[in-house]
């Protein structure tokens, strides 16, 4: 009887969330193992490429955890700990003029991160979570409040990514690598920034990456999510600047895309529908 409000409900916080329907034997198959695999598991990190469902699933869990379980799940992004523009130019100054943008390793307040996490660990509540506002490529003024927690996912796109090898991390894949990183200080400086994220992330013990069908896809899937905060239908000039910025982007996911699925402990891949069609348990 409790496995049937489950379903239900899942159904109905997936719709909430997503404005898709899933159908039942999907939650079967895929969503109601899955919840309960990870309820054992009191951190948890979810990644996958830009467009992907991170923050769907998320958000799905810490719903139907709170609803049925009676369980409290706190959400972190890692794109809240984004370094303020100010910072970011410094490092840019100090590094690299490719580090003035945010994404890459280094452009985020590991430190603040790495704090809130363990006084969750703690229980040191209440905790105060930082929001950037990507619109104004700035933290907002005013933090989230976590009072209690009994989970913690930690989400975001370099969520769980391991450093890259210089074969890989040397070889130009597009136009601002060549053009821009010539003598690679970029892309040496980001690396050693991500070894510096390892620790972060050996706090977790459950790692979902959400595997995306191809780098094409990603592309297509953020243009949409900024059409659809514009509410637009098209717009040109927009997707030209999105296939330069997610450029910044793309080493590290496509490096993800092909070795995260052997580190991760739950492997969910995804169509070009962005629909979950499998889940493979390690």
């Amino acid at each position: 009887m409790k496995e049937k409000l489950i379903e239900n409900s899942i159904k109905e916080e997936f719709y909430n969330i997503s404005g898709r329907i899933l159908k039942l034997p999907d939650i079967e198959k895929i969503y109601m193992p899955l919840f309960k695999k990870i309820r054992s598991k009191k951190m948890i990190m979810i990644a996958g490429s830009q467009g992907s469902g991170k923050s769907s699933l998320s958000e799905l869990i810490r719903v139907i955890y709170k609803k049925h379980y009676k369980k409290k799940v706190a959400i972190i992004s890692i794109d809240d700990f984004y370094h303020s523009i100010k910072k970011r130019n410094q490092i840019s100054r100090d590094m690299h003029p490719l580090f003035s943008v945010r994404g890459v390793p280094g452009t985020h307040d590991i430190t603040l991160l790495r704090n809130v996490l363990w006084k969750i660990k703690k229980k040191q509540f209440p905790i105060y979570l930082p929001i950037f506002d990507k619109t104004k490529d700035a933290r907002k003024k005013y933090r989230k409040k976590i009072s209690s927690s009994d989970f913690v996912i930690l989400e975001g796109w370099c969520v769980g990514a391991s450093p890259l090898p210089n074969e890989y991390l040397f070889k130009n894949i597009n136009t601002i690598e060549k053009d821009s990183d010539k003598q690679n200080i970029w892309r040496k400086n980001y690396n050693r920034y991500l070894k510096d994220y390892q620790d972060l992330f050996k706090l977790f013990n459950c790692y979902i990456y959400i595997l995306t069908p191809s780098w094409e896809n990603v592309i297509s899937w953020k243009y949409k999510q900024e059409l659809k905060l514009r509410s637009q239908k098209s717009n040109l000039k927009l997707l030209s600047k999105l296939k330069k910025f997610i450029m910044y982007y793309e080493k590290i996911t496509r490096w993800m895309m092909k070795n995260s699925k052997l580190n991760c402990n739950i492997l969910i891949k995804i169509d070009k529908k962005q629909k979950f069609q499998k889940i493979i348990y390690k």
